[in-house]
């Protein structure tokens, strides 16, 4: 971990790329610093709370549609499949 002091007014810049984000101490106030961010549109910007519950209900949804393929896969096998396929069970 980088650890950077700065002062209201003062800015960091991150380089991603060939993009790079402006983060400017705008206020300090009883321990709460006030950040701005100048980044372009391309470049999404999360607070980390709300970036692990978007990460953890991907995940969900993708195990959800993994599930509902094996199922929709398993009602729809041929007959004549090999049998070791036809009892796929991924819960």
């Amino acid at each position: 971990m980088l650890i950077l002091s700065r002062k209201v007014g003062e800015s960091i810049i991150i380089k991603l790329g060939t993009n790079h984000v402006k983060m400017t101490i705008l206020e300090s106030n009883n321990g709460t610093l006030k950040l701005g961010f100048e980044a372009p549109k391309e470049i999404k910007i999360y607070r980390s709370e709300l970036y692990e519950e978007i990460v953890n209900q991907n995940k969900a949804s993708l195990i959800d549609d993994v599930i509902e393929a094996a199922n929709l896969f398993k009602n729809e096998v041929p007959k004549n499949f090999s049998p070791k396929y036809k009892n796929i069970d991924l819960k």
